[in-house]
């Protein structure tokens, strides 16, 4: 075979092998211009959707005291299928706030300054637009605790001594604004009564105004209750709990009780009448009679010691 022949036939099979090479190109760019418009043209929806709002950035020496959103409401508009594929669940976005400054700093929230899920959409709206931040200088300041003892009795019931708490002043930090006003912490005591005569020694956790905080958050209270505690006997008479209560009879009628009380309170007519005893019956038949449980109210304070019987006879009287 000449040289010629050879050259011809090289390029023959050349012309061959590019053909199915450029066919598949083509059938290529038609399938990804088909995707394309699948994707990014064919069924534009809109979506509302709820973002998630995270903060960052807020400058040390200051304390944010209104303003912030924990959500805020996004109109999207874009293709169907990547509305779809939102995972609406875990949607944050976190918003810079190293700019503001004491007083009022208004953020806006701009669409381009969403993040990465939602660059691929075209943002409608943002509800609300912006956000209005207050802001007030951080102050810190040491403060006393203040003791406040108060009881569930009547004043002077219940005598205390030697209060003490440690420690005995705390450090307050928060906005300048509540915290240059705040001069002790109220540490409210309230007194036990069935306690008396004892040491009591609990931490209590400090109730201070909102973004406030205190350190130590808690302080440790010890008190002695000096009143003591004495034992009187109380002859009760058995009410019963019926809107027909005279339709019953109860035996015995009454029932004397011991009970413990705070011994100012020993001898006060209108305490110790808090001292309830009633009867709770059940649906009975003419004439027919059940033994019962009493029940006992007690006021605040008193304490029943063993009763005279456990249970009384109840007797349905009348229709």
């Amino acid at each position: 075979m000449k040289f010629s022949d050879q050259r011809n036939a090289t390029a023959q099979n050349g012309r061959l092998g590019r053909a199915p090479h450029a066919l598949s190109m083509f059938l290529a760019v038609l399938l990804a211009s088909a995707m394309w418009y699948v994707v990014s043209v064919r069924d534009r929806l809109e979506a509302q959707v709820e973002v998630n709002i995270d903060y960052y950035g807020i400058p040390p020496n200051l304390v944010v005291t209104d303003g912030l959103v924990s959500k805020i409401t996004v109109r999207l508009r874009g293709p169907e299928t990547l509305l779809r594929s939102i995972p609406r669940q875990r949607l944050n976005e976190a918003v810079d706030l190293s700019d503001i400054k004491k007083g009022v700093t208004i953020v806006p929230l701009a669409g381009d300054e969403l993040g990465p899920a939602f660059r691929a959409f075209e943002v409608e709206d943002i509800q609300p637009p912006r956000i209005v931040v207050k802001a007030d200088t951080r102050l810190e300041r040491s403060v006393p605790v203040r003791t406040i003892v108060d009881s569930p009795l009547r004043g002077g019931a219940l005598t205390v001594e030697n209060v003490s708490v440690s420690p005995a002043t705390v450090i307050l930090r928060g906005p300048e604004s509540v915290v240059s006003g705040i001069s002790n912490v109220p540490l409210t005591i309230m007194l036990d009564p069935k306690a008396a005569g004892t040491t009591v020694q609990q931490n209590t956790i400090l109730d201070t105004p909102s973004l406030v905080t205190a350190s130590p958050p808690s302080v440790r209270v010890r008190y002695t209750i000096t009143s003591g505690r004495t034992v009187v006997s109380r002859r009760c008479h058995i009410s019963v709990e019926s809107d027909a209560q005279h339709h019953y009879s109860v035996t015995p009628p009454d029932l004397t009780v011991l009970v413990e009380v705070p011994e100012a309170l020993a001898k006060s007519a209108s305490y110790l009448r808090q001292l309830e005893v009633s009867v709770l019956p059940s649906a009975m038949e003419m004439g027919e009679s059940k033994k019962v449980r009493p029940r006992f109210r007690l006021p605040e304070g008193m304490t029943l010691l063993n009763p005279v019987t456990d249970e009384v006879t109840v007797t349905r009287t009348r229709k």
